[in-house]
């Protein structure tokens, strides 16, 4: 199983991402989508320790030469961010969404889509949706759960809002 975990404000400055609770760098772009419909995408796109970059399937495929680095933040820095923790095996049924820790129920959708600015391939977002891709797209944060209501009715907030 692996856990991918996004700690962060909302900005991409003051994000960090840690497989497996391991922090990692190089990451030029990671893409989660998750929905009660099927979709189950989870790609990342990233620089290894040998310098080349690879994508990958998140949840399904060896991650090798990962570069792993320092904690970014302090435990008190910590305290100020929220955590997103993504548990799977690749299959919508063994998956667990949480968020500082308390796992979440009545999820129907989820999408986090984070890529660097200065990265100079198109998105993964672009391609998925059969767009025509650009070049040097800029920096993009983004990261929205949907809940289903009691009530039916559904609501959408944003991850580190």
């Amino acid at each position: 199983m692996v856990e991918l975990s996004v700690e962060s404000n909302g900005r991409i400055e003051k994000t960090a991402v840690y497989i497996n609770g391991e922090q990692i760098g190089g990451i030029r772009e990671l893409m989660v989508h998750i929905s009660e419909e099927g979709d189950f995408d989870g790609v990342i796109v990233y620089e290894g320790s040998d310098k080349i970059v690879r994508s990958k399937n998140l949840f399904s495929e060896y991650l090798d030469n990962l570069r792993v680095v320092e904690p970014t933040f302090t435990e008190e820095e910590a305290q100020y961010l929220n955590l997103l923790t993504i548990q799977s095996e690749g299959l919508l049924e063994n998956t667990f969404v949480l968020i500082n820790d308390v796992e979440q129920e009545g999820i129907t959708d989820l999408f986090l889509h984070i890529r660097r600015g200065d990265a100079p391939e198109s998105s993964l977002w672009s391609r998925l949706r059969g767009q025509t891709p650009q070049r040097g797209e800029g920096a993009t944060f983004r990261a929205e759960i949907t809940y289903r209501e009691a009530n039916g009715a559904l609501t959408t907030e944003s991850v580190f809002a």
